[in-house]
């Protein structure tokens, strides 16, 4: 039953979502509302279908590798971000097809990230970092032996030999997207390092480890679609900066998962340079203690100021296109729904007033939230 109801949930609060921006050119109901269900019908397609030596996907439900919200809210994303950026130089297949390939990356991806945080050991996780870019770049991947994780990680890597498949190769954008892949991989690998070296000091963390995100690959696949310009270019260094923003919001509503997992965490890098806790205290304190000590020490908070700090740099820097062929009204609502999606889980968590206001920002003009914003996490982003 707590199923049915969370989906029906999900179900109300995307249609809302729909109609809420249903006043930009790119984002009209009924045109959003049918991709979004052609590529759902589609993706669930494939994923029910997946080929011999994958793990089912009821079987990966099952276990919990993945969950089915994780295809759900890609879907939605996806489609949020290339109708505006595609609807004027497009057919609708060619989004359909940029939809269903940027589902896939984040599907594969997140069922990734959930073997190597909680299943792989370092060694095993690098080795699937390996095979999964492996088939990002080049559309084939090792089949390894037969155990429900290995098979579950060439789930991971069916998804993005698919998105190869999908994409132009003869676009200039697809240079963009081989490059991206390789430092998506090179982040996570850092990341995965980390775990049995020094820790990384913050800097760090956001000028190189951050790029573990799959923001830059998710706007190449949309980019392999049309011709680039300085425009378009300025577009995908904005998006860069809002999954940057994604990543920090993450590892906010990810802070005792990642504590129990000892997973390079912002939050837990920024409260180990200020002493509020050690790395002896990471291996002797319950987690709980340590999550709590990072809410009342301000950590936390730095950690939202810092990530929408970012996310405000990745909006101005968007609103110096002069671009006609790009829906900016609709792009700019797409944003705030990466904001708002990563600030939800906070919210369920929190319950508070100061969590609720950070949530109602997204619906601001965004003045209110760059007040907010001390001046020394400003200068750390410039």
């Amino acid at each position: 039953m707590r199923r049915t109801t969370s989906s029906l949930f999900r179900t109300l609060g995307t249609d809302l979502w729909i109609a809420w921006n249903a006043t930009c050119p790119s984002l009209r109901f009924w045109a959003t509302f049918s991709l979004i269900n052609q590529a759902s019908a589609v993706c669930r397609h494939q994923l029910m279908n997946l080929p011999t030596g994958c793990l089912e996907y009821r079987v990966l439900l099952e276990k919990g590798y993945m969950k089915e919200r994780h295809c759900t809210y890609a879907i939605l994303m996806a489609a949020m971000e290339s109708l505006p950026l595609l609807y004027k130089e497009c057919t609708k297949e060619e989004i359909l097809h940029s939809v269903l390939a940027k589902a896939y990356l984040g599907t594969g991806s997140k069922l990734l990230d959930n073997l190597n945080d909680e299943v792989h050991t370092v060694e095993e996780a690098h080795d699937s970092l390996e095979n999964y870019l492996c088939a990002l770049i080049h559309g084939t991947y090792e089949r390894k032996e037969r155990s429900p994780v290995k098979m579950a990680e060439s789930s991971a890597c069916e998804l993005a030999s698919w998105i190869y498949h999908s994409l132009d190769h003869r676009s200039p954008a697809f240079t963009l997207y081989l490059k991206d892949c390789a430092k998506l991989v090179k982040g996570q690998v850092s990341s995965l390092l980390h775990k049995r070296t020094n820790w990384p000091s913050l800097e760090e963390y956001v000028n190189c480890i951050a790029e573990k995100s799959i923001g830059n690959v998710w706007i190449d696949i949309d980019l392999c679609q049309i011709d680039l310009n300085e425009d378009i270019l300025l577009l995908k260094k904005s998006n860069e900066y809002i999954f940057k923003s994604s990543l920090l919001y993450d590892d906010v509503q990810d802070l005792l998962i990642d504590i129990r997992t000892k997973s390079v965490n912002s939050a837990l890098l920024l409260a180990l340079e200020r002493g509020v806790v050690s790395e002896e205290d990471l291996e002797l304190m319950k987690p709980e203690k340590i999550a709590e000590m990072l809410e009342n020490s301000g950590i936390v908070d730095y950690i939202i100021h810092l990530a929408d700090a970012f996310f405000l740099k990745g909006v101005m820097t968007f609103m110096k296109m002069e671009t006609e062929s790009v829906d900016k009204k609709g792009l700019l609502q797409s944003f705030r729904l990466v904001r708002l999606f990563n600030l939800r889980k906070v919210l369920l968590r929190n319950r508070d007033v100061k969590t609720l206001r950070w949530v109602l920002a997204s619906f601001s003009n965004l003045t209110s939230l760059r007040d907010q914003i001390p001046e020394e996490i400003c200068c750390l982003v410039r």
